[in-house]
């Protein structure tokens, strides 16, 4: 978050989004390459439903990226991360409606939590905003973690009939391309060079190796314990944020984000099972 803000402090979003997509393409597209040949494939065999998927998610990428980029302009970065984390409330409120999974009281308690960290979260409301409740930087956050959630949910629906790495790349790629056609790209000449070096330092530490290291722990831990450790972030990016940029979020901004990261948790809470239930769902995996 800390260069992702400053690169779109320095030029234009938009460009930001660009440049990140594009590394971020690059990177993952290298580790596809190297995955088939450390397995001895070389051959790529790309379906009609892994094009069509990586397609949809494609849409969602850019516009989730073109929203953060717009958002963390007005926002601070932790500020930006603790809204990005409601992607856990929307992913199981889209789940629930789209795909017909369970949710569970716990989810409505935390919902209920996390909506009301939200309000804290905008402080006094003014003449100007009474209407509106949200900000346009918090507004644009929300959108983008509308975006990112709709990416774990058409990849949950799609998972066994695509390969998720193969598809990633492609999707990242068709992002890129999909920014030409809703984007003026005649100030791509211009572009400031510290632009440039926080948004390829912003994709390398986000998109690509961030998602690498989830992706690894995966092999290791629970996802709600890898989601549980993820609403860290936050907290992490206040003390960096802090010591690198002099950003600090205002008290209210604070206190709300507590409360919603209180509330986004509650649902990843879960209570331990008896060992003979434990072994069940290790032989089930």
């Amino acid at each position: 978050m800390i260069p992702w803000k400053l690169a779109n402090e320095a030029g234009e979003s938009a460009h930001s989004v660009l440049l990140l997509l594009s590394v971020a393409a690059c990177a993952n597209s290298a580790l596809v390459v190297w995955r088939r040949i450390a397995a001895g494939v070389l051959s790529f065999r790309i379906g009609r439903t892994d094009v069509g998927v990586a397609v949809l998610l494609a849409g969602f990428t850019l516009a989730g990226n073109l929203a953060s980029a717009r958002a963390i302009q007005e926002l601070s970065p932790a500020l930006l991360n603790v809204l990005l984390r409601a992607e856990v409330i929307l992913v199981a409120l889209l789940a629930w409606v789209l795909l017909g999974e369970r949710v569970e009281r716990r989810f409505w308690l935390g919902a209920v939590i996390a909506a009301l960290g939200l309000v804290v979260l905008q402080g006094p409301m003014d003449a100007s905003r009474a209407f509106g409740l949200f900000g346009a930087g918090t507004g644009m956050a929300l959108v983008a973690a509308a975006c990112f959630s709709s990416l774990g949910v058409v990849t949950r629906h799609f998972i066994h009939r695509i390969d998720p790495v193969l598809v990633n790349a492609i999707r990242l790629w068709l992002a890129v391309a999909l920014w030409f056609v809703f984007q003026d790209a005649s100030g791509l000449a211009g572009i400031p060079r510290e632009q440039i070096l926080y948004a390829v330092l912003a994709a390398i530490v986000g998109p690509f190796f961030a998602r690498l290291c989830l992706m690894i722990s995966a092999r290791h831990i629970e996802a709600r314990v890898t989601t549980l450790a993820n609403l860290t972030a936050p907290a992490m990016t206040l003390v960096f944020a802090w010591v690198l940029i002099s950003d600090w979020p205002q008290p209210h901004e604070l206190l709300g984000g507590a409360i919603m990261i209180a509330g986004i948790s509650i649902p990843l809470l879960r209570p331990r099972r008896r060992a003979p239930e434990v072994a069940s769902d290790l032989l089930d995996s």
